[in-house]
């Protein structure tokens, strides 16, 4: 008899129990860098069609050009950073079209997740605290209009990165994270002439609120007004370069 060649093939070994090394949980230097070149946009420090040098970026944070080298890398990978025309990388440009865009693809993946978060609160409280813990931070940006609108955006950022790490799903967990430098730089241009700091800790409290009503309908309706952004904004497009 001829014996097959998948007969042929040893038994596997039996799996090991020994466990997986715990991952790092420290974001990594590349990442702070690129958080920063994505703050300097937002802060308008640095604008569509600038072009980036690894020397000065280096010099300003302070860290070698490798981690600058990767930050660029992963700037490019999401669209923030683009080709410039003879070499080297620009900012992107932030236009109609690409707010749009990004409107669309966050009110889908949000959608999706404001939904897995609901019914795990109808389930379990638990994960609430959390919640109420970023609207906390959100307020306590609030009451320092001093401090500027980037770090009441950030906390805003923080809040939303809370809910795709409680819904649990690494599909929607890797969306978020690929558009939510995207986010920060749309929150940046939605606010550049607004005021009122206080609105942005209401809506978060009221989005928290739905979360907990357990209606699909006011789940689904809420989203679509908490992401609006720029559609109330059309005149902050283009951003204007600062003085």
């Amino acid at each position: 008899m001829t014996t097959s060649p998948l007969n042929a093939i040893p038994s596997a070994p039996p799996p090991s129990e020994e466990p997986l090394a715990p991952l790092d949980a420290i974001v990594t230097l590349a990442d702070q860098v690129a958080d920063r070149i994505v703050d300097a946009i937002a802060a308008r420090r640095l604008v569509s069609g600038q072009r980036l040098i690894e020397t000065e970026l280096a010099d300003a944070l302070k860290v070698s050009r490798v981690p600058v080298r990767e930050a660029i890398r992963i700037l490019a990978s999401q669209g923030i950073l683009v080709p410039a025309p003879r070499r080297g990388m620009q900012v992107a440009t932030f236009d109609a079209a690409w707010a749009t865009q990004l409107h669309n693809a966050r009110v889908a993946i949000e959608r999706l997740c404001a939904r897995i978060v609901a019914d795990k609160l109808a389930a379990d409280r638990t994960p609430l605290h959390r919640l109420e813990a970023c609207v906390a931070a959100i307020d306590a940006a609030a009451q320092r209009p001093q401090d500027g609108w980037l770090r009441l955006n950030r906390a805003d950022i923080a809040f939303h990165t809370a809910m795709f790490e409680i819904a649990g799903s690494p599909l929607l967990t890797t969306l978020w994270n690929a558009i939510s430098r995207h986010v920060l730089i749309m929150f940046s241009i939605e606010t550049y002439r607004d005021t009122d700091f206080e609105r942005v800790t209401q809506e978060h409290r009221i989005y928290v609120d739905v979360l907990l009503s357990g209606s699909r309908e006011k789940l689904d309706a809420e989203i679509d007004t908490h992401v609006a952004g720029l559609r109330t904004f059309p005149h902050a497009l283009p951003l204007p370069d600062p003085q």
